[in-house]
């Protein structure tokens, strides 16, 4: 069986969970029962006493390495693999006697397991992880999913408390960093919250606030109920807390400071002057010679001379802008470029913080504030914060594909982010930059190009790398990108890789993807089929003797088409007479299939009907072996 267990790994507070539990697909003899399930719980945890971290794999559905596995394995024996860290000691039990069984179905049941952590000197804490456990054809039970997002969370938590209590502030913070701390505390009779300082040159600068702080409201395009200001080493105001959000010192020009209100943005300097006002709608720096930056307000362009004196207004071609544009290519981050170490005024959150300019946000090319490791903290952990930050650029600016379409450029990126804590290694993201020529206009949009359901999502194996844009209207978009994914068909096949279609329309200034359905291909909700909509590279994959192998870049199976035929139907809650079809889609979308409805043919729409049609004349021309039920009727 390819697919792997899910498992939820969170420390970040911010967690997308996955939703439902994996159907069963085999067909055991017998159902489960309570006490197996308190037994096999109770085996498991023998093996957790023990510290037997290849016994333990085996409790899991798929024995393949999984480093999100081997983090919950290594967490519950306590026993760290070896880093640079000396670990602290404290004892974590599974307390399975008390676990709460649900029976999901006669094979799937759930098992809430309560957890204790105890150390001498501190206080005992609580937490829980919730297994998902299921009986295979072998009657053999495995855990297929463990969610355990608070469990790591509290275990963080008291890890951190077992180090404090190691460790004296000394041994865990820099001078630097106590120095703040105290200084910090001086300017609470004047602003609600210090939340961040800086240390650049030896000089430190705080971050103040005046209003509620909500770190995370600070990531939302939602009005504030804060202000912000900075603080100099003297304890001065240079900057004053009227503003949103105040970026890193030098993070765009040497010894100014960018800042932003209500949308609008400008620069001061360390001397509290205003030096760029506050009333751009985007700051472009760029690469030349007699300017410093390209000035955006409405739809108006200036230029920002090299002795910080405004031009008039200007003409400003954006895609001429755009190859001038400082970063626009390939970059990698460890730390904050500016040179400086932002950190949070607080004992317990440990990155350094890099808020970058406003243009890469803009641009998609990396979010609002993003967490580096400080090397200003030692003995802590430092989660859910970046060891490496990698921007590359796949296709610089060019013509989109269709003919008398050179109002649009695009250029696309792959963005990786490798995390020191988190729920995987790395996390993928992809976006395309949209250049306007008509209306003279820059867009972001972050393109989905992993639809897998695995834990840590998928890397592409280099077999497909497709890329096509192609504007059907002066505002609706086709995208076509290769994209990773985890389908299983009918025959057991997984569809590892395949181009998945997006179509974006751009609306009131912004990018927003046009098509809204559970459909994997989703254009057979909203477009008649046609050749190039099945035309591509698709990589698929299978268990064979064991091991799961994988096709090199080939065309569309007819496997493949008689799931997008049945997908239509599963988008009605269609009951198929062919229980694997339902096995399949209850799979792929989790709790948003129900099969219920014996008919779905007064649901089906115009384009549905005729995109069946069509997959039936493409099957008729395919080799398919020919299930009993293909589909409905």
């Amino acid at each position: 069986m390819k697919t792997r267990p899910i498992l939820i790994i969170a420390v970040a507070v911010i967690v997308l969970a996955v939703g439902g539990y994996f159907i069963f697909r085999g067909k055991p003899k017998q159902s489960t029962s309570s006490n197996e399930i308190s037994n096999f719980l109770k085996a498991f945890k023998a093996q957790v006493i023990k510290g037997n971290r290849d016994s333990l794999m085996s409790y899991f559905a798929d024995k393949q390495t999984s480093e999100p596995i081997n983090k919950l394995i290594t967490t519950l024996i306590n026993k760290q693999q070896k880093s640079d860290e000396e670990d602290v000691s404290f004892n974590i039990e599974l307390n399975v006697e008390q676990a709460e069984i649900t029976q999901i179905n006669p094979q799937l049941a759930t098992a809430v397991v309560p957890v204790t952590f105890s150390e001498q000197h501190l206080d005992t804490r609580h937490s829980a992880i919730t297994f998902a456990i299921q009986k295979n054809e072998q009657n053999k039970l495995s855990i297929y999913q463990a969610d355990a997002r608070n469990f790591m969370n509290d275990y963080i938590a008291y890890r951190n408390t077992a180090w404090a209590k190691k460790y004296t502030d000394k041994e865990i913070y820099s001078p630097e960093t106590l120095k703040a701390f105290l200084d910090a505390g001086n300017l609470f009779a004047k602003y609600d919250s210090v939340i961040w300082f800086t240390h650049l040159k030896k000089q430190t600068y705080f971050y103040v606030v005046k209003g509620k702080w909500d770190y995370y409201n600070l990531m939302k395009d939602t009005a504030k109920t804060y202000k912000m200001g900075l603080i100099g080493p003297d304890y001065k105001e240079v900057i004053p807390a009227e503003y949103d959000l105040i970026h890193n010192i030098s993070g765009t020009f040497p010894d100014l400071i960018e800042v932003e209100k209500d949308r609008k943005r400008g620069f001061y300097d360390l001397s509290g002057k205003v030096v760029i006002p506050v009333e751009y709608d985007q700051i472009f720096p760029v690469n030349d010679t007699e300017n410093l930056a390209a000035l955006r307000k409405g739809d108006e362009y200036f230029w920002l001379k090299n002795d910080f004196s405004v031009s008039e207004k200007t003409e400003v071609k954006i895609s001429e802008l755009f190859s001038k544009l400082k970063q626009p290519n390939s970059f990698t981050l460890t730390k904050s470029p500016a040179g400086d170490i932002t950190e949070f005024n607080s004992h317990e959150q440990h990155g350094s913080i890099y808020l970058p300019p406003s243009y890469l946000v803009d641009l998609g090319l990396i979010r609002k504030v993003h967490e580096f490791k400080n090397p200003l903290r030692k003995h802590v952990d430092f989660v859910a914060t970046s060891s490496q930050y990698i921007v590359k650029a796949r296709a610089l600016p060019v013509k989109v594909s269709a003919e008398n379409n050179s109002w649009l450029q695009t250029a696309y990126y792959s963005i990786r982010d490798y995390f020191i804590g988190g729920r995987a290694e790395f996390y993928d993201t992809n976006n395309i930059v949209l250049i306007d020529n008509k209306n003279n206009k820059i867009y972001s949009y972050e393109i989905n190009t992993d639809i897998n359901s695995e834990e840590g999502g998928g890397e592409l194996s280099g077999s497909c790398n497709e890329y096509n844009i192609n504007a059907t209207s002066d505002s609706l978009l086709e995208v076509k990108v290769t994209t990773t994914a985890n389908i299983e068909l009918y025959n057991h096949t997984f569809i590892d890789e395949l181009p998945v279609f997006h179509f974006l329309k751009i609306e009131n200034g912004k990018v927003t993807e046009a098509m809204n359905t559970k459909r994997v291909f989703a254009f057979t909700k909203y477009q008649k089929m046609d050749d190039h909509f099945i035309n591509g590279c698709y990589v698929y994959g299978k268990v064979v003797d064991g091991k799961y192998k994988t096709s090199g870049g080939g065309p569309i199976s007819s496997e493949t088409l008689r799931y997008m035929k049945n997908e239509i139907y599963a988008d009605y809650n269609y009951k198929f007479k062919d229980k694997r079809w339902t096995d399949v889609f209850s799979q792929q979308f989790y709790d948003r299939y129900k099969p219920e409805n014996v008919s779905v043919q007064d649901s089906l729409t115009e384009i549905d009907k005729y995109n069946i049609q069509w997959i039936d004349q493409k099957l008729k021309a395919m080799p398919v072996i020919q299930p009993k039920v293909l589909a409905a009727k």
